[in-house]
């Protein structure tokens, strides 16, 4: 399954919030030097939990990342809430 992620989610009507989302996850990728490759390999092959809100959090290596996903076509679309230093 092909996994895209979506860091620049301002536009989604979906969360009220999404602006302010988008620029969190920008703000903490650049502080931790975590890049999209990164989220993306902790998404894979990281181990997950589920939270009572939903959003999963996959934890890799030496980064946590809390997202939410859908799967649309055979895709997996990930948006990133926050991302964590393990």
């Amino acid at each position: 399954m092909e996994i895209k992620i979506n860091v620049a989610f301002q536009n989604l009507k979906t969360w009220q919030d999404s602006e302010k989302r988008s620029e969190h996850v920008f703000d903490r990728m650049k502080e931790r030097a975590v890049t999209v490759d990164n989220i993306k390999e902790a998404v894979s092959k990281g181990a997950k939990r589920v939270r009572a809100d939903k959003s999963v959090i996959a934890e890799f290596r030496w980064l946590k990342v809390a997202y939410r996903e859908f799967i649309v076509n055979d895709t997996k679309k990930i948006y990133p809430i926050t991302v964590i230093e393990a």
